[in-house]
């Protein structure tokens, strides 16, 4: 007993001291034991993000990827806002009807992307995830399979090209499937982007949609409960769990919330509590630069690779010049200026001696023509070429019969309902009495084209118009409709500057395959490969895309 004495007190001694040196230590410990114990957060993974700056306000596992649920809809939605018209129609076909979640789609129906949309958002409808993927991912020749497989590629382009590092997409809604996987953060991330589209605001802000005949009711619980909340998207599958994405506006500032593998029971609490708890530290701090920070902003399309000027890039190219969205790359050896002018001289005295001959031996054939042009409207029309595909280039810039897509039979529809319904009676009432102003159709906008006549209110000019157009058709996915768009542009007006119109560098990598390919036709090889080749560099991350473009570049190199 005696021999132990001095080894206890030593112990002891030994412990006091460690207490009166670090007492700062052991309180810190205390306090976030205590902070533990009264947090009521139950989901595994979350965030809250200071939408405006992108500041991290507070997270648990934010970069953990974790099976989303139909919080993958947001990502859907937005890649299908940036793709095609908003008044779009598609048709349903019979292998978009995946179950669970629905709005009730019937094979054969025609929708418009609006209500698709409306019923991808606020009912979670799996079938309009299907209909608008399907539909935005088609060139000709697709199975059903092939064509969603590569609307999903595109969404995952999109999340790669946001830096979106812990997203790998497998489907469009949500369902859980091997490698269907985001992060709290990326998904804020991603919600930070869409919003700066006020489309998608008004989306998820609205608490009842009628249209194509149906009517879809919020299923977020929050919409007209929590001060300030602008609207949200739920996701639940087994894997999954309860997810949420939430997103308010209180005393200027603007909070996202997502959370990820909750409880039925809990996850409107968390929501609730991650929402007060971002304003309170907003309110306390509004701007703390050790915060870490999460976004995308600035990203607005395809850049431009960031090229020293004169660098050449293969072949006998160079960049000349190199901003933000825009090279210009010219030739490494040029043709002199006295080169080019004798050469153009030499076509024009051509042009016109072939002009006055073909009018001395056909005039009255000539005038025969235009009198009939005159009396009946007729124009001559050209055949459309075939889009090219992705896994090959054989042929690419050769003219071929328009392929024909297999028409569907249509199909009536019955209403559906939902069982988790919420909004405001006056907001429902309001929303139910009022009307969306009809815009034409991009059907009816072709029609109009084809027929040689431009809308009344379009102020540019036709070549300037078409290629405008051209650009819608090709972020549709219907290339073999831009193509002839495009080279109707440019037949027009070869100074037209289509890099300059909008959403040409927003564009998915076959679009520029349009471009290319409408310029070869105008007899503008160089052109194409020029385009090409700054393309090329944009995506130089992605090996089979590089390689496409290299082949494309290398055919057109062939033909000259």
């Amino acid at each position: 007993m005696n021999r132990m004495m001095p080894r206890v007190l030593l112990v002891v001694t030994l412990l006091v001291v460690s207490v009166l040196v670090q007492p700062g230590a052991v309180t810190n410990i205390a306090a976030q034991e205590q902070d533990d114990a009264d947090s009521p957060l139950m989901a595994r993974n979350a965030i809250v993000v200071d939408a405006d700056s992108g500041q991290v306000l507070f997270e648990q596992g934010m970069d953990d990827p974790v099976p989303p649920a139909s919080l993958t809809k947001i990502f859907t939605s937005i890649v299908a806002l940036e793709t095609a018209a908003f008044e779009a129609e598609m048709t349903v076909d019979e292998y978009d009807l995946v179950g669970e979640a629905s709005i009730g789609l019937t094979a054969g129906e025609t929708v418009k992307l609006e209500t698709l949309l409306h019923g991808l958002l606020l009912t979670s409808g799996n079938d309009s995830a299907m209909t608008i993927s399907r539909e935005l991912g088609y060139l000709p020749g697709d199975s059903p399979q092939e064509s969603v497989a590569r609307f999903v590629d595109r969404v995952n382009a999109t999340a790669e090209r946001l830096g979106l590092s812990n997203t790998t997409l497998r489907n469009p809604h949500g369902l859980d499937q091997s490698g269907h996987l985001s992060s709290a953060s990326d998904v804020a991330a991603m919600t930070m982007y869409a919003l700066d589209n006020p489309v998608f605001e008004q989306l998820i802000s609205t608490p009842y949609y009628s249209g194509d005949g149906r009517e879809f009711y919020n299923v977020n619980q929050f919409l007209d409960v929590y001060p300030g909340l602008i609207g949200g998207k739920t996701g639940i599958t087994t894997k999954a769990g309860h997810s949420l994405v939430q997103v308010a506006e209180r005393d200027g500032h603007r909070v996202i919330v997502v959370l990820l593998g909750s409880t039925r029971d809990h996850w409107y609490s968390d929501a609730e509590y991650l929402l007060n708890y971002g304003f309170d530290q907003l309110a306390e701090n509004p701007d703390d630069s050790t915060r870490p920070v999460i976004g995308v902003a600035g990203v607005t399309g395809l850049d431009v690779p960031d090229l020293a000027a004169g660098t050449s890039v293969g072949g006998n190219l160079t960049v000349d010049r190199v901003s933000d969205h825009e090279a210009v790359v010219r030739p490494s050896t040029p043709m002199s200026a006295e080169d080019s002018a004798s050469w153009r001289w030499a076509v024009i005295v051509f042009g016109m001696m072939a002009a006055a001959l073909a009018l001395v031996l056909y005039h009255q054939a000539i005038i025969g023509m235009g009198a009939l042009v005159v009396a009946q409207g007729t124009r001559l029309r050209w055949r459309l070429p075939s889009p090219p595909s992705l896994p090959s280039t054989d042929r690419i810039f050769k003219r071929s019969t328009r392929h024909q897509r297999h028409e569907r039979p249509t199909g009536g529809w019955e209403p559906t309902t939902t069982s988790e319904l919420h909004g405001s009676s006056e907001g429902i009432e309001r929303l139910r009495t009022s009307q969306r102003d009809r815009r034409p159709t991009l059907r009816e906008d072709l029609q109009k084209t084809n027929a040689g006549s431009l809308p009344s209110t379009v102020s540019v000019s036709p070549a300037r118009w078409r290629a405008e157009n051209a650009i819608k058709l090709a972020m549709q996915g219907r290339y073999h409709l831009a193509t002839e768009e495009f080279r109707l542009a440019l037949e027009r007006d070869p100074d037209v500057d289509v890099t300059k119109c909008p959403g040409f560098w927003r564009m998915q990598p076959m679009g520029y395959v349009a471009v290319a390919k409408a310029y070869s036709m105008n007899q503008r090889s160089n052109d194409a490969r020029r385009l090409l080749t700054v393309v090329q560099l944009a995506f130089k991350q992605n090996e089979e895309l590089s390689h496409l473009f290299g082949m494309v570049i290398q055919e057109l190199e062939n033909e000259e």
